[in-house]
């Protein structure tokens, strides 16, 4: 029988206590409850505590307190809001890129995306079975989704550059994977020094930080089990942790390939704002901390003029 004792239910003041119980400074308990009712104890207390805790599992440093904690889930609120933004725009960017290359290469018909053959289906057989079965789901239920349904109801057919807008960006993932090398070579090429593998790459790591993003999840220590390649940047950037390709720095370095330049360096420079505020509310030695996991290099803000 297992030792782990069962999480149980606890008011509001029982959770404050609990907090008070490991050493956690409160300043104004009231306002505490407040903040427990707008994030939950789960969201705010589990999701963002250990970097204030001498231990895991053990008491608080002496000078964290709950507002540290709020400050530190704010920052993080900032930056799922700010990166997804960015990413949204880059996945309709290269919705757009992908239909386009694919109409050009094997046709503009309903019967050209939905044929195996115009992936790489000698190597993926399953996964472009799958995939060519979720794009005719989305086809089969077109109610969901009303400019599908008109191109139905008025033409009788769904061009691929309307069908596309259903995928996700972990479709847009898998599809650009089980794609023929032709087709990534051709979106790839829109990107400078970007080729087909990196581009594959880049799209992995993209789809599951948006998805932490778009869920609200904890963003600033997230790390893929998957990395991006090499790239040119890489060497370029001082103090860079060689070891590390799957934290939020490399999502970074990814909008610097992907993302139009003006809209990258407003991105660098409302990050550099952001974390100014949080050195100013947390203090140098948790922001040290904080960057670090984050994958942040000292002079992290030079990729924004660093040459691709």
């Amino acid at each position: 029988m297992s030792n782990i004792q069962e999480k149980r239910f606890l008011t509001y003041e029982q959770q404050i206590e609990l907090l008070k119980s490991k050493k956690l400074h409160i300043s104004d308990e009231k306002l505490a409850v407040e903040n427990l009712k707008q994030y939950s104890y789960y969201s705010l207390i589990s999701g963002y505590k250990d970097i204030f805790k001498i231990e895991k599992n053990g008491e608080y440093k002496a000078d964290a307190s709950f507002d540290n904690i709020v400050s530190l889930y704010t920052f993080d609120d900032y930056l799922r809001i700010r990166f997804l933004h960015e990413i949204i725009r880059v996945e309709k960017k290269l919705k757009s890129l992908y239909s386009y290359s694919f109409c050009t290469l094997y046709g503009d018909k309903q019967s050209d995306y939905l044929n195996a053959t115009n992936y790489n289906y000698e190597q993926y057989q399953d996964g472009v079975n799958k995939l060519i079965s979720t794009i005719q789901k989305n086809l089969d239920h077109s109610e969901k989704y009303l400019y599908v349904n008109y191109n139905q109801q008025k033409y009788g057919t769904v061009p691929f550059w309307v069908i596309i807008q259903t995928l996700t960006i972990g479709n847009i993932s898998k599809i650009f994977f089980y794609s023929r090398q032709e087709l990534q070579s051709q979106v790839a090429r829109e990107f400078e020094n970007v080729y087909g593998n990196h581009l594959s790459a880049m799209l992995n790591v993209l789809s599951k930080f948006r998805n932490v993003c778009a869920h609200g999840e904890r963003l600033y220590n997230y790390k893929t089990k998957k990395s991006i390649l090499d790239l040119p940047i890489h060497s370029k950037i001082e103090n860079y942790n060689p070891t590390s390709k799957n934290d939020l720095f490399n999502v970074l370095i990814c909008l610097k390939y992907l993302s139009e330049e003006r809209d990258f360096i407003s991105m660098v420079d409302i990050i550099d704002q952001m974390i100014n505020v949080m050195i100013k509310a947390l203090g140098q030695d948790y922001a040290t901390a904080i960057l670090k996991e984050m994958g942040f290099p000292k002079n992290w803000k030079d990729i924004g003029q660093l040459k691709r």
